[in-house]
């Protein structure tokens, strides 16, 4: 008696191994990971961390002619755009990770 199941089963058995390993390399990628956002007058820019936390920021002499108000946001939206685009390279790095997971597809011939 055959079970239907059993070759998949085997199949992702077999594609377990090498599945660990790409996401161990991607969660590495991602702690190592940081997005970088520019304020409008491109006197301002921040640098994100994945978990969106703010690691530095870098502020053009010239931006320093802004009043208190300007100033406060060109920061905000330069932080803001940093903390966007580090959210959207862990939903990409996720996304690869999800999409090459046994049981959601069919393991792509180039891998493993």
């Amino acid at each position: 008696m055959t079970f239907p199941g059993l070759d998949r089963i085997e199949a992702l058995a077999r594609n377990l191994d090498g599945w660990q390993r790409e996401l161990a390399g991607k969660m590495a990628e991602l702690e190592d990971s940081s997005a970088e956002g520019v304020s409008d007058s491109g006197l301002v820019r921040v640098t994100a961390a994945a978990d969106g936390t703010i690691v530095s920021t870098d502020v053009n002499a010239r931006a320093m002619r802004f009043d208190s108000y300007t100033l406060a946001e060109e920061f905000t939206a330069a932080a803001k755009r940093a903390q966007e685009a580090a959210a959207a390279r862990v939903r990409e790095l996720v996304g690869e990770v999800i999409a090459d997971a046994p049981g959601t597809g069919e393991p792509r011939p180039d891998r493993y």
